[in-house]
């Protein structure tokens, strides 16, 4: 079985998942510290960044491909999966010293949340209905 709707979604995430990276990589290599963060923003920024992309895609991932396995719509599937990279895109530039940014932070998570949710609703509705 294939699931060309979340495979659409996957593959530029992937992409940005690999940029945020690049990023912390390159921050670790200019302050010189390979573990943790050493309590240095320049550090803990782009690493934050990092996992805080790794702490919620692929689970939404997951929950697409299940979704889609179970036949919902590929309507609910492109609303989840444009949330999840609306959200994902917006999420970094809330990560910031500033306060400024809380909102697109704010934006981020709650993107992120929807996007969660459009699958989880589905495969619990299925399972309750089947």
């Amino acid at each position: 079985m294939t699931f060309p709707i979340t495979a659409a979604y996957a593959a530029p995430l992937a992409l940005l998942m690999v940029a945020l990276q690049l990023l912390a990589i390159i921050a670790r290599g200019r302050t010189g510290v390979l573990f943790g963060d050493a309590g240095r923003m320049e550090l803990v920024l782009p690493v934050r960044r990092h996992g805080n992309f790794i702490e919620n895609v692929p689970m939404v991932l997951i929950l697409m491909a299940l979704a889609e396995a179970q036949g919902l719509s590929a309507g609910w599937l492109h609303a989840s999966g444009l949330m999840l990279c609306a959200g994902r895109l917006i999420q970094p530039l809330g990560l910031s010293e500033s306060r400024k940014a809380l909102p697109l932070r704010v934006a981020g998570t709650v993107g992120t949340w929807i996007a969660l949710a459009i699958p989880v609703v589905a495969l619990l509705a299925g399972t309750i209905a089947g």
